[in-house]
């Protein structure tokens, strides 16, 4: 019996500290743990927890920090399924990073780029298929369009002024009230 509690034991250490591995060689200084989870799952096929089990088990390691899952209003429809979403890398559910992985302010600025322009695309996306002849969704679209356009000019812009630059993030940036 006490065999099984020290064998899940070290199962559980270890694949923490794969974890650590993945967040560290990252392309991203936040990951979402749908995709840690999913990576984890084609290293060790034997693995028997699940997503929820996994950020539980997150939340108490002091090596990581969670961020919450940014909630979408439900009664929107999707194109596509979640399974399609993810083979094209977009995980719904909650974030992780390393809390020693500090990212630069350029890291961040990146980061945000990257999830402005996934949002721009989309909204295109939706400008593409919107219905025909509604001048109220015409609207709200291209309000949010002119919105997301004026975002990726300015964070772009901190890039390039910036340059190679860019220190450590001095301020929390993820704390419990940012998340």
């Amino acid at each position: 019996m006490w065999y099984r509690v020290w064998s899940k034991y070290f199962e559980m250490a270890d694949l923490l500290k794969k974890v650590v591995v993945l967040l560290e060689e990252a392309e991203s200084f936040i990951v979402p743990v749908k995709w840690v989870w999913k990576e984890l799952e084609k290293e060790t096929p034997s693995m028997v927890f699940t997503v929820e089990q996994l950020v539980e088990k997150l939340k108490k390691d002091g090596r990581f920090r969670l961020f919450a899952e940014h909630k979408i209003d439900s009664s929107s429809q999707w194109s596509i399924s979640e399974e399609e979403q993810e083979k094209l890398g977009y995980f719904r559910g909650p974030r992780v990073m390393l809390k020693d992985r500090v990212p630069t302010r350029k890291e961040v600025v990146e980061f945000l780029v990257k999830k402005v322009d996934q949002t721009f695309d989309t909204l295109k996306q939706a400008w593409d298929i919107r219905p025909e002849e509604d001048e109220t969704t015409e609207d709200q679209l291209l309000s949010a369009l002119a919105k997301a356009q004026k975002l990726q000019r300015e964070l772009k812009g901190i890039l390039t002024k910036e340059g190679d630059g860019g220190g450590e993030v001095t301020e929390d940036l993820t704390s419990e009230e940012n998340a």
